[in-house]
């Protein structure tokens, strides 16, 4: 079969097969039928499948790929696509269909578990160019390289997301999953020392928590970097400095109301690119996945790199 243009790659992540899922993935395909649109589709079957996946899609000269997923799922497909031998990635298009419990990536677009908005925003929607985040950093000696939709996260961004995923093994994916895990972490978690060098700023301090970031919501909601925009070409980044147990109650206060940047520990700037060096043992979190890597973290912004379907 030859693929055209018009034809699009379905990535599907199932949410272990739930009937209102199956039914759901009936009534789009259905729609799809309807408006004469080829289609092929996958369904993934375990962490890092999404990966595989899109990768083989694109390399099969798909120029569209759909997700029905969480921002896991869309991670997975990016680092497909990026990770990739296509050269040119800026005439692919990306389109979503959230299914996942945090959906901080599609809740910039204003896309919700509303399942026939989204699927209406699919078939009417525009195109919009986007930006994507690459971090290059050490695995055992070697240099990989892990993309990014929305944001990275080091110190307690990160534990709180491991904790994440450990809570949900044992009581199921809810949407306040991350504020049970933030509200868990937040007291024990202890600062490490970091470098930052950017053309921007250089820092050397004790960093309780940071976040890099190309959208602007994290955690299911909370607004880390409330002025981050995906096509402005520029990284957002929030540092806190190690804090006093009573800053860490007030600096909860202002995540909650969206207004962390107000605070006194915080440090924020854009950039383009910046160097993080820090403890080997730290861990970093990208889109909500735990990213096995080392120190250093060379941190970049790829302007324009593909386009995505928005309301």
């Amino acid at each position: 079969m030859e693929i055209t243009t018009k034809h699009w790659a379905i990535i599907i992540n199932p949410k272990s097969g739930k009937k209102k899922f199956r039914l759901q993935r009936k009534e789009l395909f259905l729609v799809l039928k309807h408006h004469d649109i080829p289609f092929d589709y996958r369904v993934t079957r375990f962490a890092g499948h999404a990966t595989k996946i899109a990768r083989y899609f694109v390399e099969k000269k798909y120029k569209n790929i759909l997700v029905l997923g969480g921002d896991g799922t869309m991670s997975e497909v990016i680092n497909g696509i990026f990770s990739s031998k296509v050269e040119q990635t800026n005439d692919l298009k990306i389109a979503l269909i959230p299914r996942g419990t945090g959906n901080d990536w599609g809740r910039f677009w204003g896309l919700t578990s509303d399942y026939k908005k989204s699927i209406e925003v699919f078939l009417k929607g525009k195109l919009q160019m986007i930006d994507i985040g690459r971090v290059d950093y050490d695995m055992e000696g070697e240099k990989e390289s892990h993309f990014f939709i929305n944001s990275i996260g080091l110190g307690l961004d990160a534990a709180v997301v491991n904790l994440t995923h450990r809570l949900k093994e044992i009581f199921g994916s809810h949407s306040f999953m991350y504020t049970v895990s933030l509200l868990l972490a937040v007291f024990s978690h202890k600062a490490n020392q970091i470098k930052i060098h950017s053309d921007e700023k250089n820092i050397t301090d004790k960093m309780f928590t940071m976040n890099i970031a190309n959208g602007c919501y994290s955690g299911g909601g909370l607004k880390q970097t409330p002025n981050a925009l995906p096509y402005d070409g520029l990284l957002d980044v929030m540092m806190a400095r190690n804090p006093t147990f009573f800053k860490i109650i007030g600096a909860l206060g202002f995540l909650f109301r969206g207004k962390l940047l107000e605070h006194s520990l915080i440090v924020s700037f854009q950039t383009k690119e910046l160097l993080i060096q820090c403890d080997k043992a730290a861990l970093m979190e990208a889109d909500g996945i735990i990213v096995n890597g080392s120190s250093p973290f060379k941190v970049g912004i790829i302007p324009g790199a593909i386009q995505m379907i928005v309301p």
